[in-house]
């Protein structure tokens, strides 16, 4: 009699289609991964020897010591991770000093590769036009390696990228004019490279991107309004190419910019009242153009700037009070202007600055006091302008000052008793001025100095031997005073000492040989006084020398 069957105890038909689904799989899983270990080996061997024996991983190995069959996957080799099927998503090779090119690289055969990174190695040739067949691509970093050649118009095709690194490369040519296409980007990176052209108006439609870095080009044109579509922004760089014409308006309209960097282009007009409108700023620099105009009082309400640089352009017109407003400002740098009018007191409010650069401007008046509130301050440069009046006598309260210049002006008065004190300084240009005072008593002993200019103003009295106890002095130029007296020997022990000049002055005695001691002088001036007695042998032992005045005294 025959057994009977319960149905019950069967595998259910889903479980035979599943079971059958799985193993069809199987030789699909392990093919692809054959072609893609066979794609990297095959990139492998056209690399330099020395760099295909730094990667002894990628090879093919037998499974274990007693079975023969080789491994075919490529996931446990350096630099390779692959999803749970095993396919490869990732290659990231960065800092691997690979040496070679990416034309023996087969695209084809990575259907689920999502981030390729080979920065930082010795790569070269071009970028070739088959890695628009990597469709999944999330990620491409190719920074600082040697490609040269345009960058692949396919590359647009690469609708998924998110992040497009190309930096620090040779790369020539224009930027794809399809480049709006990749309308997930979120980071594009093209600076140090050779490239030319525009910018694409296409450019303005990467709604995501935050970062975009485009300097130290050769770019040029017309920046494209469009750009101010970009209201994800967060930093735009694209200083150091050839722009011309004027900064668009649109840009008042990237609310979320942190940092604009225009500087070094050949831009010129007014700069826009809009940029006021971003609230969010903490960098702005349109310095070494052609920008002309006012500065904008609009600026004033960036109050989370910390740099502002307007150098080197032809602006014009007063500084505006509403600056002042800035108070987290670090850098101010407004030189090689136009400028005109006085300094704001405002600008006193400045507790945070380190830099202040004003120099070469059309500024009037007198120097603020509220200048000496800067207690942080490091660098402040206001020489080659129109002030009068006395210098601030709050000057280094805070002990930070290291640079401070303010030469060919029409100050008049003593050095302020701060600045005698100020023993942070290490370079001090008075020249050109009219400041009066005993040259032995309004100066200290500076052990950071390494140049100071008092030449051409109205200082009297005698040199001190103070001189002689700044170590790190290089220069010293008290030319065109009043001054008289020796010269103390005490000047030879400044063995720093590069240049001299204490030329067109009322100094008598004799020329101390103990000035043989500074053996690492160039420039020697001491023309144009009464000095007197024969010329101290030591003097010709000085093997740098290669300015030598004594004339115009009574030397025998």
């Amino acid at each position: 009699m025959a057994k009977k069957i319960n149905l019950k105890n069967l595998p259910s038909p889903v479980f035979f289609v599943l079971f059958f689904n799985i193993f069809a799989f199987l030789p699909s899983v392990a093919s692809a991964s054959t072609d893609e270990a066979n794609a990297l080996l095959k990139w492998k061997a056209s690399f330099t020897n020395q760099t295909q024996s730094q990667l002894p991983s990628w090879t093919l190995l037998s499974d274990n010591a007693t079975n023969s069959k080789p491994s075919t996957s490529p996931c446990t080799w350096f630099g390779i991770s692959c999803n749970s099927a095993g396919s490869v998503v990732k290659i990231n090779m960065t800092g691997f000093d690979l040496n070679g090119t990416l034309h023996e690289f087969s695209f084809s055969s990575f259907p689920n590769l999502a981030k390729i990174d080979l920065a930082m190695n010795s790569l070269s040739g071009n970028i070739p036009s088959q890695i628009a067949n990597l469709s999944k691509l999330t990620y491409l970093d190719l920074s600082s390696n040697q490609f040269s050649g345009e960058i692949p118009p396919e590359i647009c095709h690469l609708t998924n990228l998110q992040v497009l690194h190309l930096v620090q490369n040779q790369l020539n040519g224009s930027i794809p004019n399809d480049i709006g296409r990749l309308r997930y980007l979120q980071d594009l990176a093209l600076y140090n490279n050779r490239l030319h052209g525009q910018i694409p108006a296409s450019l303005g439609k990467l709604s995501n991107l935050a970062y975009l870095y485009l300097y130290n080009n050769s770019l040029s044109g017309f920046i494209p309004p469009e750009l101010g579509n970009l209201n994800n922004l967060l930093e735009l760089y694209i200083d150091t190419n050839t722009f011309t014409g004027p900064i668009p308006s649109t840009f008042g309209n990237l609310k979320k910019l942190t940092t604009l960097f225009a500087f070094h282009n050949n831009l010129s007009g007014p700069i826009p009242l809009e940029i006021g409108n971003l609230k969010s700023l903490s960098r702005l620099s349109f310095s070494e153009n052609n920008l002309s105009g006012p500065i904008p009082a609009s600026l004033g309400g960036l109050r989370s700037l910390t740099l502002l640089h307007l150098y080197q352009n032809q602006l014009s017109g007063p500084i505006p009070n509403e600056l002042g407003n800035l108070i987290s400002l670090t850098d101010l740098e407004l030189s090689e202007n136009q400028l005109s009018g006085s300094v704001p007191a405002s600008f006193g409010n400045f507790v945070d600055l380190e830099f202040l650069y004003l120099r070469k401007n059309k500024l009037s008046g007198s120097i603020p006091p509220e200048l000496g509130n800067l207690t942080k301050v490091k660098h402040m440069e206001l020489d080659e302008n129109q002030f009068t009046g006395y210098l601030p006598q709050n000057l280094c309260r805070g002990g930070s000052l290291q640079n401070f210049t303010v030469n060919s002006n029409h100050l008049i008065g003593s050095i302020p008793r701060s600045l005698k004190k100020c023993r942070s300084l290490v370079r001090f240009r008075l020249n050109g001025n009219q400041l009066t005072g005993n040259i032995a008593e309004d100066f200290g002993v500076y052990p950071n100095l390494k140049f100071i200019d008092l030449s051409y103003n109205k200082f009297h009295g005698e040199i001190s031997s103070n001189w002689g106890r700044c170590p790190k002095l290089v220069y010293l130029n008290i030319a065109g005073n009043n001054i008289s007296g020796r010269i103390p020997p005490e000047i030879g022990n400044g063995t720093q000492l590069q240049a001299l000049d204490l030329s067109s002055n009322h100094l008598v005695g004799e020329i101390p040989k103990e000035l043989g001691k500074l053996t690492s002088i160039s420039r020697l001036n001491l023309g144009s006084n009464q000095l007197f007695g024969g010329i101290p042998p030591e003097i010709g032992a000085l093997t740098n020398l290669e300015l030598l005045n004594l004339s115009r005294n009574n030397l025998s």
